[in-house]
């Protein structure tokens, strides 16, 4: 099978990167991604994650990604989850070798080269001993990562917190689903390497929040023999409550972590947050639930967190629990804007940076 032009231009590339969407049968890939030459750019549902390298935290120092733009890209899987990164790449513009053995998994038409093949031998073809570019990411990882540890334990309760607990307290054979809209970014942002064992799944896309309790449950059914963990918003929950019955008809068990920041979280990013005559009507959508109810109501174990040292524990009882768990996890919309952007501040700050995204 030809590979192209891609060996001669990885030869010759000086910044070349890796960029590692979603793929459910990454696995295969990642003894091949790790005797890469290159950094890799790998959210979890790659399964690639081998090293924790939080580069959607790291390009939103504007310097710094500035100072970093890759000159090679091979992208293989979906397409990023990170606007952070989607940006970096646009601005960029480099020679980028999209594998794509099937569709067009290029929104934002920036691939100047298209390889129709298994992504596996294009991986094992970027094989290589370590560069000074290869170095420059890695050290900056490992500061990003300590500088984000820090905000976190100094800053609010917010999904960031909770999603670093939840890796921590994991099984290593967990079955990870990721609900739209803040959870599956914040796993992209926060959650450190990824076990060989671990699996991530989601179900982003024209669907938006609907159908993630069955689709989450439905990988329970799929892996009855693995921890089935789901994290989801509080109006992803809603928008498919009646989903939870699928866990008593079918015999099922998960811990269903439910982010509750009482609305739609993601859009006190955005502009229209500034809007404030409209906002909570039209974005952020209040429920104002009361999730100890859905609980009742499907026969599942409730338990609830509002303190931050209170998460680390709560996690652990609700995985290690016999029957299925629905954990709530309420913090304040404008605690979790404060707290992403205190990390974004701290990693830039770690990598000599004083602009943010």
């Amino acid at each position: 099978m030809s590979l192209g032009a891609l060996p001669e231009a990885f030869a010759a590339a000086r910044r070349p990167v890796l960029v590692a969407g979603e793929m459910r049968d990454g696995g295969r890939l990642r003894a091949a991604a790790v005797r890469a030459g290159l950094p890799i750019l790998a959210e979890p549902s790659s399964h690639l994650r081998s090293r924790e390298l939080p580069y959607d935290a790291m390009l939103r120092a504007s310097g710094w990604a500035a100072a970093h733009r890759p000159d090679l890209v091979v992208r293989i899987g979906a397409p990023p989850t990170s606007k952070a990164l989607n940006q970096w790449l646009a601005a960029a513009r480099p020679r980028t070798f999209l594998v794509a053995p099937h569709g067009w998994p290029d929104p934002d038409r920036l691939a100047t080269d298209v390889l129709r093949c298994d992504p596996l031998p294009v991986v094992e073809a970027l094989a290589g001993p370590s560069t000074v570019w290869m170095e420059e990411w890695h050290d900056a990882a490992t500061r990003a990562a300590q500088a984000l540890n820090a905000a976190l334990d100094a800053g609010p309760l917010h999904e960031g917190k909770v999603v670093r607990a939840l890796a921590a307290a994991v099984a290593p054979d967990a079955a990870v689903f990721a609900g739209s809209s803040m959870p599956i970014r914040d796993v992209d942002t926060f959650w450190p390497a990824t076990h060989p064992s671990q699996s991530f799944l989601g179900n982003r896309g024209a669907s938006g929040i609907d159908g993630l309790v069955s689709s989450g449950l439905g990988m329970a059914a799929a892996w009855p023999e693995r921890p089935a963990v789901l994290l989801l918003g509080d109006l992803s929950l809603y928008h498919d409550m009646n989903g939870l019955w699928a866990l008593r008809r079918h015999g099922l068990r998960a811990t269903i972590v439910v982010l509750d920041n009482d609305g739609g979280g993601i859009f006190e990013f955005l502009p229209q947050a500034a809007h404030k005559d409209v906002f909570e009507d039209l974005f952020a959508t209040p429920l104002g639930l009361r999730l100890e109810d859905v609980a009742r109501l499907y026969g599942l174990r409730y338990a609830c967190v509002d303190r931050a040292e209170d998460l680390a524990p709560a996690l652990v009882a609700a995985l290690g629990a016999a029957e299925s768990v629905l954990l709530a996890i309420r913090f304040t919309r404008a605690g979790s804007v404060a707290g992403h952007r205190a990390c974004w501040r701290a990693v830039a700050k770690a990598l000599g940076d004083q602009g943010v995204q």
